[in-house]
C-alpha cells in the first residue's frame, strides 16, 4: 500500500472526549473519530497507558500497564464493531503466547511487563535478568524521571481491523472507542497494592487518508469482510466438596459438568481457559505475588471434556498430563512463553527457578479447537484435591474459569454505505 509513504496519509493524535480518572477506582475513557476524514487506516494505536504512583514500582509482572483495562470496545454510533470483555485476562494469555526473546525484548518496553526469563549469571537460576520498567510519580517538573506507559497496536485487540484495508466514514460514520479503566488495590495494576495510584490520560493514534479521489477507489473493493471475533463467558469452579484442603479432601476427585451459554447459535473456532483464583491469595504484606491475578493456576490431576453437539470433542477425559495440555495449547495457539514449572502443580523446581514458590503453576492454560457451529456446548473438567495448609490452594480453592472463544463474524457492506454485521453459520 504505496500511500503510506506519500502526502495522502496523516497521522492525528486524539485525546479522549470523554475522560474519568480511575484514582484507586474505576474511570473510563472515550475517543470520538471525526467524520470529516475521508478514512480511517485500521492500524490505529493506544498510547500513553500507564498510572502514576506514591511511590516507584514496577507494573504487573505479567500484563504489565495494560492491566489498567478491565474491557474495551469499538462502536460506531450504537453498533458495537468488537470489544474484549474482561481484557485482562486474555491479555494475560496473549502475552504468554509469544516466543521467550520477544516477551523480553519486546513486550517488556512496548507494555512495561516483566516476562522474557533467561539463566542468571550469579546462581544459575532461571528467571528475569533484563530491566523491568515501573511507574513512578510523574511529577510534572521532574522531567528526567517520568512515569513509564505503555503502547498497545489495537489491531492485537479487535481483529476486524485486520480483515479490512479502511474505515471510510461515509460507511462507519460515528466511530467511538471505549475503554473501562481499573486502578483499585485488588485489580493489581503494580506488583504492590498499598500505594496509592491514578491513571495517566490515554491518547489514541490514527492515520487519516485525506485524499477522497484514493477513499473512493479503495470504497469499490470494500464489500465486506470476516474475522473471528474473541467472545467471554465464564463459569465457577467451586471449592472442593470434601474441604478446602482438609484431610477429607486428599485424593478426592471433584468433578464440575457446566453448560456454555455464550457460544449458543455461533460458529466457535479455538475455545480457551483462564483459571483464576481470589485476587486475595495473590498478595502477601501488601505485595502481588509471583505473576499476580492474571495467570491461570494449575491444579491436581486435571480433565477436561469438550461435549459439543451431545458428542465427546476428545477420545477420553484424559489431559492430565501437564506437557499434554501445553502441547495442545501451542498446537492450536502456538508457541508459548514457559519457564520451569509454569505448568505444574507442587512441582519442587527451587533449586532451577528464581521465586519458585510464587512462581509455580501459574501458567496453566488449556484450550483446544473446537470449528463447530454451537447448539450446546457442556465442558466435563476433573481436578483432584490435595490435603494443604498453605493460604492458597488451588488443588481445592474456588475458581472462577474465564473462556475466550473465537467466533466467525462478517459485515456485509451495501452500496449507499449501509451495513450489517453477523454471525457466520
Amino acid at each position: 500500500m504505496s500511500y503510506y509513504s506519500d502526502s495522502n496519509v496523516k497521522s492525528r493524535y486524539i485525546d479522549p472526549r470523554i475522560y474519568v480518572p480511575a484514582v484507586n477506582s474505576t474511570g473510563r475513557c472515550t475517543f470520538e473519530l471525526d467524520a470529516s476524514e475521508a478514512a480511517y487506516l485500521p492500524n490505529m494505536r493506544l498510547t500513553n497507558i500507564g498510572v502514576t504512583i506514591a511511590a516507584k514500582t514496577p507494573y504487573n509482572k505479567q500484563v504489565g500497564a495494560l492491566s489498567i483495562i478491565r474491557n474495551i470496545r469499538l462502536m460506531d454510533g450504537k453498533v458495537l464493531l468488537s470489544q474484549v470483555n474482561e481484557f485482562r485476562f486474555h491479555r494475560g494469555f496473549v502475552n504468554v503466547n509469544k516466543p521467550n526473546s520477544v516477551c523480553e525484548a519486546v513486550s517488556s518496553t512496548l507494555e512495561c511487563s516483566a516476562l522474557g526469563f533467561s539463566t542468571r549469571g550469579t546462581d544459575f537460576k532461571v528467571g528475569r535478568i533484563a530491566e523491568v520498567l515501573e511507574a513512578d510519580v510523574n511529577d510534572i517538573d521532574d522531567v528526567t524521571t517520568p512515569t513509564n506507559a505503555a503502547w498497545l497496536d489495537l489491531r492485537e485487540v479487535f481483529p476486524m481491523l485486520n480483515s479490512v484495508s479502511h474505515l471510510p466514514t461515509a460507511v462507519f460514520k460515528n466511530l467511538r472507542l471505549e475503554v473501562e479503566l481499573d486502578t483499585r488495590s485488588n485489580s493489581q495494576v503494580a506488583t504492590s497494592i498499598v500505594q496509592a495510584m491514578s491513571s495517566l490520560r490515554p491518547v489514541l493514534v490514527v492515520d487519516v487518508l485525506e485524499n477522497p479521489a484514493i477513499v473512493d477507489k479503495m470504497n469499490a473493493g470494500l464489500n465486506g469482510a470476516s474475522w473471528l471475533e474473541v467472545e467471554h463467558d465464564q463459569f465457577l469452579i467451586p471449592t472442593h466438596p470434601s474441604g478446602n484442603g482438609t484431610a477429607p479432601s486428599q485424593g478426592i476427585v471433584q468433578n464440575v459438568n457446566v453448560k456454555l451459554n455464550g457460544f449458543t447459535n455461533k460458529r466457535l473456532e479455538r475455545l480457551l481457559l483462564v483459571k483464576a483464583i481470589s485476587p486475595g491469595l495473590e498478595i502477601s504484606a501488601g505485595g502481588v505475588l509471583g505473576l499476580g491475578m492474571y495467570s491461570s493456576q494449575a491444579c491436581f490431576r486435571q480433565s477436561l471434556q469438550y461435549r459439543v453437539n451431545g458428542r465427546n470433542l476428545l477420545p477420553a477425559l484424559d489431559t492430565k498430563g501437564n506437557n499434554r495440555r501445553l502441547a495442545m495449547i501451542v498446537d492450536n495457539f502456538g508457541d508459548c512463553f514457559s519457564y520451569i514449572g509454569s505448568n505444574q502443580y507442587g512441582s519442587n523446581n527451587t533449586l532451577e527457578l528464581n521465586d519458585a514458590r510464587n512462581l509455580l503453576g501459574q501458567l496453566d492454560y488449556m484450550g483446544t479447537y473446537i470449528g463447530e457451529y454451537i447448539n450446546d456446548l457442556q465442558l466435563i473438567y476433573q481436578r483432584t484435591g490435595l490435603e494443604d495448609t498453605t493460604p492458597k490452594r488451588p488443588t481445592t480453592e474456588q475458581l472462577t474459569v474465564h473462556c475466550y472463544g473465537e467466533t466467525r463474524k462478517i459485515i456485509t457492506i451495501n452500496r449507499g454505505g449501509t451495513y450489517r454485521i453477523s454471525y457466520a453459520q
